[in-house]
Formats: structure tokens, C-alpha cells, sequence
């Protein structure tokens, strides 16, 4: 009896669908619970507005799951999305992500993954283009026998925000 070769078969490679298994799930659920407990606390300072001196702000950021989010998932916990309007030189109280965020820094860049990567990750400022040169003299092109030639790239950035903990600044006296 012959054999019924089946092409189809034969040419498509069998691919298994990934299946995190439930400790790894578990695992990860539990690293974001325990950052979104150290980010969630409330911390209080100063709000800087750098762009417009003096003026109010309205302020919105999420960065971790909401409640209804980890409940889908089978886990606890969760942080409300950041809303609010905040005048330059006032006082708030505002969760330790957020304060982050203002700054610019998000230290779970490096925690998530690489733990060498960079935490300044440039949010609330904006870069300032131009041509970039070591020193007084420009780089040499490698197209046009050495000639130099200004480089375009991102000079520096503005901050448009911070925030000033006050934390710290009420030392012993």
C-alpha cells in the first residue's frame, strides 16, 4: 500500500503557543504590587512650573493598573490614574510616582529589566535641536574626504515641570 504524502505537513513547522505558567504570573503580579505600594505613597513638596511662572497647571498621568485592571488579572491592589490642578509654588501631596514623573526619572526602567538602564527618562521637558560639535571643532564627515561638518542632533532639553520634596527640608533645628 503506498504512503499518502501530506505537503502540508511536512512544511509547516509545529509551533506550541507560550504558556507563562501560573508561578510566573504570580511572581510578576507580586513585583508590581510591591512597586506600585513603594510609587503609591503620598510624599509632599512644591510644584515648579519652569514654562509659565506662576501658573496652574492641570496635571494627568497613569503609570500602573487601576483596581478594576488587577482584578481582572486575580490580584489585589492597584493605583487610581493621577488627575489634578496645581499652581506653581503651591504645597501638595501627591503619590511618589507622580513626583517622579514631574522630574523626569522613573526608577522602574531599571527594575523591570536591565538594571543598568538608564532612570532619566526626559518626561515633562522637551529636547532643543542644533548642530552638535566636540569642543571647537566639528566632526569630520566620513563622506567628504574629512571636510567637517555639523552634526543635527538634540542639544539639550527644557524642563517644562518639577517638584521639590519637602521632605527633607525640614531638618533638625
Amino acid at each position: 500500500m503506498a504512503k499518502i504524502l501530506d505537503i502540508k505537513k511536512a512544511v509547516t513547522p509545529s509551533v506550541e503557543t507560550p504558556h507563562l505558567s501560573q508561578s510566573t504570573k504570580e511572581l510578576t503580579n507580586k513585583k508590581l504590587h510591591e512597586l506600585m505600594k513603594e510609587e503609591g505613597r503620598l510624599v509632599r513638596g512644591t510644584f515648579q512650573c519652569f514654562e509659565s511662572p506662576g501658573s496652574t497647571q492641570k496635571i494627568t498621568y497613569k503609570k500602573y493598573p487601576t483596581p478594576a485592571d488587577m482584578r481582572k488579572r486575580g490580584a489585589e491592589g492597584g493605583l487610581e490614574p493621577f488627575s489634578k490642578e496645581m499652581t506653581d509654588g503651591y504645597e501638595y501631596e501627591i503619590p511618589l510616582y507622580v513626583a517622579r514623573f514631574l522630574n523626569g526619572t522613573d526608577v522602574t526602567a531599571g527594575l523591570m529589566g536591565d538594571a543598568k538602564k538608564n532612570t532619566l527618562i526626559g518626561s515633562c521637558s522637551y529636547a532643543l535641536h542644533g548642530f552638535i560639535a566636540h569642543g571647537d571643532n566639528l566632526p569630520a564627515s566620513q563622506l567628504n574626504a574629512g571636510i567637517p561638518v555639523p552634526i543635527a542632533g538634540i542639544t539639550r532639553r527644557v524642563k517644562r515641570y518639577g517638584f521639590q520634596s519637602l521632605e527633607f527640608a525640614h531638618g533638625a533645628a
